[in-house]
């Protein structure tokens, strides 16, 4: 089904946080990451695992080549505090992520809930 794939240690790279989602980006990026040596590292999960990663990590997944549909669960932790920036592309749409904040605002909205406060 195509498992999920990193670059190791890319969480430090600086290059192509501005790009779009698209087959360019992808061959940039991955031309870049091999370039300044970043190991890729693809391994099978079992069923029922899950991956905990930095979120800046470059992660992708090879295309499914079975019949069944590739699912997965995405949730993203951030600071209580975390203001919303300018989005940097056009799929970081705020309308959808953090609906009604504005930029400079703290996220602060019904689709992203607190999970404990001291």
């Amino acid at each position: 089904m195509g498992p999920l794939a990193f670059s190791s240690g890319s969480h430090r790279a600086k290059f192509g946080r501005d790009l779009n989602i698209s087959d360019e980006s992808e061959e940039r990026i991955g031309s870049a990451l091999d370039k300044d040596g970043y190991t890729y590292v693809q391994e099978a999960f079992d069923q029922g695992e899950a991956s905990f990663h930095y979120g800046w990590t470059f992660h992708r997944a090879e295309g499914n080549q079975t019949e069944r549909p590739r699912r997965a669960m995405t949730v993203i932790y951030m600071d209580i505090d975390m203001q919303l920036k300018e989005a940097d592309n056009k799929h970081q749409k705020p309308e959808i992520w953090c609906p009604g904040v504005r930029v400079g605002e703290i996220i602060d909205t019904p689709v992203t809930s607190v999970l404990y406060s001291t």
